[in-house]
């Protein structure tokens, strides 16, 4: 068994990762000893893991640098891409913005700060005791302070006929490029859902001359996010645009052109009328991916962290889109699936990470809506 050891003699201090092999070691003076993994063992081990690799990881892995700048560092993504601006998938529909012209840092961002990044992994388990994550491949990765940045995943409505062809959600790049693959064969497209995601995919395929019919069981737009007359604004503007709004409506079924066909041609609303289409996007909301804390760490809605962004599992974090964190507006915890949050909760558990005594105030919800040609935000209570 061969491995290479990059370590300090004197203070045992891991200057650069080392072998996955090697489990364990001390110093005497100036003698160095070892306990190896038996062979055929797959084992990583890191001093800091971050699963997730969007705002908040990134955020962590920074502040982490900025303490530490050696130890092993482990960014984990299940997608293919290194880390990209999702609210920018649309303009791969709507002009054809690459993936790599959305990227959140340079490509040489982890190797020049040491940072291990595996792409199309994804953390399927872990063992808190044995400070353990299992991987989708099979192999086992040892940590001393892990985090969980792992987001939100699209809610996916229960309606009939969901798993047809031409039905996409709308929430990274690879859904982006199905559905811009999808276009030529696409005169109308219905979208589910009249929130933030929903309106950028109505905006992009609108750009596209694609017909667009919003179907929101809300009696009017962006209602989680607007007060009436900002929603009004919003709706006046996408209408001027060419989008149809069907407001306080939900759809019923999503049919082919008979029971047997795996491809959509149109959804049914619950008062019966019946939209032709060749695409249909669900964007009814995200919710926290919190399965990696399943019987770990406290969940509610999202991951339960304290102000030093600490789950209640030992040396486990977690920041961003995944966890509860305080709102400072409604004088409660809360899931706020907003940038900044991100961010500021990845620095604090970076930096917690690493050794230092941070807090995170908490944030409220902020957000803006760039599209129809109307820029509208709102933060807080609306």
């Amino acid at each position: 068994m061969g491995f290479t050891l990059c370590h300090s003699i004197p203070s045992g201090e891991e200057r650069r990762p080392g072998s996955p092999a090697v489990q364990e070691l001390r110093t005497d003076g100036s003698r160095l000893a070892f306990r190896c993994s038996a062979r055929g063992t797959n084992m990583n081990s890191y001093k800091y893991v971050i699963v997730g690799t969007s705002a908040g990881g990134l955020s962590a892995a920074r502040e982490i640098r900025k303490i530490d700048a050696s130890n092993p560092l482990l960014m984990i993504s299940e997608e293919p891409y290194p880390a990209y601006s999702r609210p920018l998938i649309a303009k791969h529909v709507s002009e054809g913005k690459t993936v790599e012209t959305m990227q959140l840092v340079p490509s040489e961002f982890y190797g020049s700060l040491g940072i291990d990044l595996r792409l199309s992994t994804r953390a399927v388990g872990m063992d808190a005791g044995a400070r353990s994550l299992q991987l989708h491949n099979g192999t086992t990765v040892s940590w001393r302070h892990l985090l969980i940045a792992t987001g939100g995943a699209p809610i996916v409505p229960h309606i009939p006929g969901r798993d047809r062809q031409g039905v996409f959600t709308f929430t990274t790049y690879d859904d982006a490029k199905a559905i811009a693959q999808r276009l030529p064969t696409v005169r109308n497209a219905v979208i589910v859902g009249g929130g933030f995601i929903g309106l950028s995919a109505a905006d992009a395929l609108r750009k596209q001359g694609v017909g667009v019919t919003v179907v929101e069981m809300q009696p009017r737009l962006l209602s989680t996010m607007l007060d009436m007359a900002a929603s009004c604004l919003a709706e006046q503007a996408a209408v001027a645009a060419g989008v149809r709004v069907a407001a306080g409506r939900r759809v019923v079924s999503i049919n082919g052109d008979h029971p047997q066909s795996v491809t959509v041609s149109s959804v049914t609303l619950d008062d019966g009328t019946r939209i032709q289409c060749e695409l249909v996007i669900l964007a009814v909301g995200v919710r926290p991916r919190t399965e990696l804390a399943d019987g770990v760490a406290s969940v509610g809605r999202g991951i339960l962290v304290d102000e030093s962004m600490r789950t209640t599992a030992h040396d486990i974090f977690a920041c961003g889109d995944v966890c509860q964190t305080r709102d400072f507006a409604r004088g409660q915890d809360a899931v706020l699936a907003i940038w900044p949050n991100a961010v500021a909760g990845g620095a604090v558990a970076g930096a917690n990470m690493a050794g230092q005594h941070r807090t995170c105030e908490g944030g409220t919800t902020l957000n803006a809506l760039p599209y129809f040609g109307l820029s509208v935000g709102s933060a807080g209570i609306v």
